[in-house]
């Protein structure tokens, strides 16, 4: 029995000197450093400037699509404007070749074709230049929309920069 007493009284006098031990081991937690309010103001502002650059580059991707598409329409009018004057051209000939036959209606016939396949050539080459005028614009649209995007990537990069080196001024 003596030794369970010599075991606990030992026992507690380790606890004693143990559990104060553990309360000076512990730091207090040091408040967090105030952060700077021009260095949080410039990550919103790069946030907003990088989201804004991620619009730019999405509507980049658009407006290339957007010529594509243009471009497309543009071979698609012209074939239509090649197949409309082959028809012109064989109108012609069977005008001609009824003419030469005297058959009076069929040349009447041969001429309402005509005018029908004259006026959709024309038709064709408006479409066709109101898609060239498109793309020309679309592409000059194009080019001056990637020339902004560019210095605003400059301006992001540039503005990381700047605020990487703020952190580390105000982290001093």
């Amino acid at each position: 029995m003596t030794r369970w007493k010599t075991v606990a009284l030992t026992g507690a006098l380790m606890a004693a000197a143990w559990i104060p031990a553990v309360g000076a081991q512990t730091t207090t937690p040091t408040p967090p450093a105030v952060p700077d309010p021009q260095v949080q103001q410039d990550r919103r502002e790069l946030r907003r400037d990088q989201r804004d650059l991620r619009q730019d580059r999405q509507d980049m991707r658009q407006d290339a699509r957007d010529i594509s598409r243009d471009k497309q329409a543009l071979r698609t009018d012209r074939q239509d404007r090649y197949r409309d004057r082959q028809t012109v051209r064989q109108d012609e000939k069977q005008l001609q070749q009824d003419k030469a036959a005297g058959n009076a209606s069929a040349v009447q016939q041969d001429r309402a074709n005509l005018r029908s396949a004259r006026q959709t050539v024309r038709s064709d080459q408006h479409d066709i230049n109101r898609d060239k005028r498109s793309l020309h614009a679309d592409r000059r649209d194009f080019r001056a929309d990637n020339r902004d995007r560019l210095e605003d990537r400059h301006e992001v990069n540039h503005d990381r920069a700047t605020l990487h080196r703020d952190k580390k001024t105000a982290a001093k």
